[in-house]
């Protein structure tokens, strides 16, 4: 008597390595080399042996349209050569300044003349007369940038920064070192050196 043939059996195999592959994958994709430590390593030449001291990252997981305003702090413990080393590095690619971040930069960094239009337009958009100056509804330029450098990483009181933009996907993205921006930024990734703590402080944000 014949055995009936089986017409899977032959898809097995194929089965088996799509399974594989499939599983490959997520574990890359979950893997240290796609985290914001591995990415914001690699972007600022952090040393190896640099020790983390704290990372947070809001919001943590990509949604529908991606990690929409996205804010990434973390801080780099360095040795005492290491650090040397780095601070002589950015000395000499004179692409870094020195600390504190002038108010021009923070202007842009904040997008304050951005924000300040965007509320102008909604309250004529909605027919709406504009609410007092200074008000809650309706802050002004002054106001505005205090609130986004309280936002920020404290700065340290001796040390150098740096800030960089890609205008999308900030993460990955090819960014371009912004000494002294002329227009208001949608993200950008700040670097700070503090020379007393020897540590090297990123804080990373976007408006998309």
């Amino acid at each position: 008597m014949r055995r009936a043939l089986n017409p899977y059996a032959n898809s097995r195999p194929v089965l088996t390595a799509l399974v594989l592959a499939v599983c490959t994958l997520v574990l890359l994709g979950c893997g240290p080399g796609s985290s914001d430590e591995s990415i914001l390593r690699a972007e600022f030449a952090i040393p190896r042996a640099a020790r983390l001291v704290s990372d947070e990252a809001q919001p943590k997981e990509a949604g529908w349209f991606g990690r929409e305003g996205l804010k990434i702090t973390i801080v780099f413990q360095l040795s005492e050569g290491d650090y040397r080393a780095y601070v002589a590095r950015a000395q000499a690619a004179g692409t870094w300044a020195t600390l504190p971040i002038p108010e021009d930069v923070l202007r842009r960094m904040g997008a304050v003349e951005t924000a300040k239009t965007s509320i102008a337009r909604s309250y004529e958009a909605q027919g709406k007369p504009l609410p007092a100056e200074g008000s809650v509804y309706n802050p002004t330029q002054q106001q505005l940038l205090e609130r986004f450098t309280a936002s920020l990483a404290p700065q340290p009181g001796d040390g150098l920064f740096q800030v960089r933009s890609a205008g999308t996907d900030i993460m990955r993205a090819r960014k371009t070192i912004r000494r002294e921006p002329e227009q208001d930024l949608n993200d950008f990734m700040l670097g700070m050196l503090d020379h007393a703590q020897q540590r090297i402080i990123i804080k990373v944000s976007t408006s998309y």
